[in-house]
């Protein structure tokens, strides 16, 4: 008789997902200055690691075929992203609120529209919607704040983090039982 293999339970990379938004998140509001340094120190890898987990569960995930393609595309896009985090810093220091919009925007456009495309295929596509929408909207304000200094910056990217951090956890412990309505959130 030969063992049945259990699905990895990807709700758990959500709890993971979420301590890291909600760690960054408060450690924002704690220490804004050295956050924003951090934050350009350490997104790109944060972003490569988001790439390879997506890719991973891409790879992983042959039940549904339509939301691998969306996954993969989303975790290009954050290759993308990390590579320019990574190998042009000084860019990134200068431009941190642009080039994060950006990806935030990016991204948050991305989930909507897979979610929106995928709604009669998977569960929790309400909760994907608005965690889309959130990026979005904080890509914008990014983008178009009038906030100019570094400290005010930290201070939005942290209720981002501390937002997206208890979003992320609550919906892992409301959908652990749910087989199939995690991937497309990661």
């Amino acid at each position: 008789m030969t063992p049945t293999a259990k699905p990895f339970p990807f709700w758990c990379l959500l709890i993971v997902i979420g301590s890291i938004f909600l760690a960054m998140g408060i450690f924002s509001f704690i220490d804004p200055f050295s956050s924003y340094y951090k934050l350009v120190k350490y997104l790109g890898l944060g972003l490569l690691g988001n790439g390879i987990i997506l890719l991973t569960a891409a790879i992983l995930n042959k039940k549904y075929p339509a939301e691998q393609k969306w996954m993969q595309a989303e975790s290009i896009l954050n290759f993308f992203f990390a590579v320019i985090f990574i190998f042009n810093p000084l860019v990134f220091f200068i431009g941190l609120p642009y080039m994060l919009g950006a990806w935030m925007l990016l991204t948050g456009i991305l989930k909507t529209l897979a979610a929106l495309a995928l709604r009669s295929t998977i569960r929790g596509w309400g909760f994907i919607v608005t965690v889309g929408l959130l990026f979005v909207l904080f890509g914008l304000l990014l983008w178009y704040s009038p906030l100019v200094r570094a400290s005010d910056i930290s201070y939005l990217i942290g209720s981002f983090g501390v937002i997206m951090g208890l979003l992320f956890i609550i919906d892992a412990y409301r959908l652990r039982h749910r087989a199939g309505a995690v991937n497309m959130i990661l």
